[in-house]
Parts: C-alpha cells; sequence; structure tokens
C-alpha cells in the first residue's frame, strides 16, 4: 500500500489545529494512579499521551472498567490519542501476544504503540493483523461521542497505528543511517498500519510518503523554565535534550516530554507551557 496517510495521522492534525498544541507527555511516573491523575490533568493541553504501563503498578487489568479502560474515558474527555511506548521486537507470533493478551491488552485501549524492527517486516505485518482484527470486531459507530466541553471535535477513529522507532535521543545508540532507511522501507509496506515514526526529524523521502514523526529528548532550557525541572543538555543516564523551538523548526510534528513535566512542582503549569513554546514554533514554522 503506497501514497495512503493513515486515519489516525489525519485524525491527529485535526487535534493539533484545534488544541493548538503539538505535545505528548510521557507519563514517567511508576503507578497506575498517578497515571491516570496525570492525564487527566495534562488532558486539555496535549494530543497524545505516552503510557509504560509496565511500570505503572497497580495497573488493573479488567477490561470493562480497569486501568486502560479509564484512560481511555479521560482520552475521549479531553480529546487526546493514547500511545502505548511498548517498544516491540520479538517475532510475529510472540508481539501478536503481548498486543492483544495478559493484563494489559494494549490494543484495546491505546491508539497507537510502537516498535523496533531488528526482527524484520513479518512483525509489523503481525501487528498489523491483530489491530485489524480488533477493529473488525467495533460495533459500527461505537465511538461513545461524549461530548468535549474545550475542543469541537469528534471523537478518533477505530483503527490502531504504530509507529517504527526509527532514531533515538539517547547517546551511542545502535540506529545508524542503514537501520532509519530500512524502518522508512518498512514503514512505506505498511501504510495502512505505520503512521510514523520515533525519530528526530521528518524521513518522509519518497512520492505518497506521510509520516508522522514523534520525537522525545525535548526539554526548555533552564533559564526559561517554571521551575529548572530539566536536565540541561542531558540526563546522567545517556538521553540527550533539544528545546521545542529546535524540533520544531527541524519539522517534527509531536513533541515527547517527560520529566520536565512529570517532575515539575505544577505539571499542569508546565504542560502549558511546553505546549505555548512548541505551538508557537510550529506557527512560525508554517509561516516560513
Amino acid at each position: 500500500m503506497t501514497g495512503a496517510t493513515h486515519h489516525l495521522t489525519r485524525y491527529l492534525r485535526t487535534l493539533i489545529l484545534a488544541k493548538r498544541s503539538t505535545l505528548c507527555v510521557s507519563a514517567d511516573v511508576t503507578s497506575a494512579a498517578e497515571m491516570l491523575s496525570l492525564a487527566h490533568a495534562v488532558g486539555p493541553s496535549i494530543v497524545v499521551f505516552k503510557t509504560h504501563a509496565d511500570i505503572h503498578a497497580g495497573w488493573d487489568a479488567d477490561p470493562q472498567h480497569g486501568t486502560g479502560a479509564q484512560l481511555a474515558a479521560i482520552a475521549r474527555r479531553h480529546r487526546f490519542l493514547i500511545f502505548e511506548d511498548r517498544k516491540f521486537a520479538d517475532i510475529g507470533f510472540t508481539a501478536q501476544l503481548q498486543y492483544a493478551a495478559g493484563d494489559y491488552r494494549i490494543v484495546e485501549w491505546a491508539h497507537i504503540t510502537n516498535a523496533h524492527v531488528v526482527s524484520g517486516p513479518d512483525m509489523v505485518r503481525a501487528l498489523s493483523l491483530t489491530a485489524a482484527a480488533w477493529t473488525e470486531r467495533q460495533p459500527e459507530g461505537d465511538a461513545e461521542r461524549e461530548p468535549c466541553p474545550a475542543v469541537d471535535i469528534e471523537p478518533p477513529p477505530a483503527e490502531r497505528a504504530l509507529l517504527l522507532l526509527a532514531q533515538m535521543s539517547s547517546a551511542d545508540n545502535l540506529l545508524d543511517a542503514k537501520y532509519t532507511a530500512a524502518c522508512a522501507s518498512i514503514a512505506r509496506r505498511f501504510q495502512g498500519f505505520v503512521m510514523g515514526f520515533i525519530a528526530l526529524g521528518p524521513l518522509d523521502a519518497a512520492p505518497g510518503d506521510d509520516f508522522v514523526v514523534m520525537t522525545p529528548g525535548c526539554a526548555l532550557p533552564p533559564h526559561e523554565s517554571l521551575d529548572q525541572s530539566e536536565f540541561p543538555g542531558g540526563d546522567a543516564l545517556g538521553q540527550q535534550y533539544v528545546t521545542p523551538q529546535e524540533l520544531m523548526s527541524r519539522g517534527c510534528d509531536v513533541i515527547i516530554v517527560g520529566t520536565g513535566i512529570c517532575n515539575a512542582a505544577d505539571p499542569v503549569a508546565k504542560a502549558e507551557q511546553y505546549r505555548k513554546a512548541a505551538w508557537d514554533a510550529y506557527r512560525e514554522r508554517l509561516s516560513v
């Protein structure tokens, strides 16, 4: 499949304009209760909320009323997409089980997840089959269209999507140019499921490419921060940070911020600061 734009890509772009935001908050917290509280608090400022289900202690696996269902309800209320940072990397059969089974059943509540491609394109195909099977089981028009008081926009489509980890922001990572090119090639083969990349800049290079780029390693300069909770330049574990303005100027679509918001004295105010900084830079890029 070539030259197609994923339905969630279109929806994300609508969200970006409606909410005047290109912000994804990464829930770098260690309990499900904290994660849900954070999602509700920053929901008005974000277009994507990134989870790490396996570090959120106390995860309730109940499919109707558990943690995933509660997060999905918060996402509908505030109109944002849920991105589970699972980083699939196994063979296709195992990845399918990790996606749809166990306590987390990621496919049921996460609009987006992600994967390395070290095991080859068949793992991406396997995940796409699982996502398609789940989508086909959803009743027609079952979008739970509860009103969103702040944003006049419909809930997202039922389709699921994948981001490929094409580049990383950590020092000395092994994702070289050859690997990145392979990611882009695999993405083009599965454009009905792959909506884009985790990368440091745009990877659209072929006719028909229309991929989203979400970029981690984003931090405000300490002198601009409300509370200086960021790590200037990088942290002690190899993460390297770039400002929202720099990422937007590169052509990234969504900035991912974790500790700079989660560690803040006032995460709501901090999320708004990041939202505004990135949005202003995004508007400037579009006006050039």
